[in-house]
């Protein structure tokens, strides 16, 4: 079974704005992904760092509603460790921001085998390092895996 972490603006990204075509786009190919969990066909990590990072969405009810869809989800948490906090540090050398860097060594450490972000930026950072997972956005996943 394939192991993934989606990054925070994967559970935000059903609540943009989705007029824009690239966020529908991207909204509807999360939502396939979540469906395909609840159904058994892969396995979802979390962590207390995602949390965080959900709870401090500066739009009230945006974040009411990623928790909403985030706390009905059965997911499995990785607990924070000295390792992730020294691989964090490494990943952050690459310019790699450091809640992005934190989220990739905590899937790092469970050997996921996808990282889903719609960040850019840190896809195109990630190409450029020695990473132990994928990182890919969620439309390129589906074309990729589904």
């Amino acid at each position: 079974m394939l192991k993934l972490y989606l990054d925070n603006c994967c559970y935000s990204r059903p609540f943009d704005d989705l007029r824009q075509e690239k966020n529908n786009l991207e909204a509807q190919a999360i939502k396939v992904i979540i469906d395909k969990y609840c159904k058994d066909e892969f396995e979802i990590y979390t962590s207390d760092a995602l949390v965080l990072e959900m709870n401090n969405i500066k739009d009230q009810i945006k974040r009411a509603k990623v928790l909403e869809v985030y706390n009905k989800l059965n997911l499995t948490n990785i607990k924070f460790s000295e390792k992730i906090k020294q691989r964090a540090i490494e990943l952050r050398q690459y310019n790699i921001k450091d809640m992005d860097s934190l989220h990739l060594a905590f899937a790092e450490s469970k050997d996921v085998d996808y990282f889903i972000t719609t960040d850019r930026l840190l896809i195109n950072a990630s190409k450029r390092e020695n990473l132990k997972i994928k990182v890919i956005n969620p439309i390129n996943f589906i074309m990729e895996v589904i």
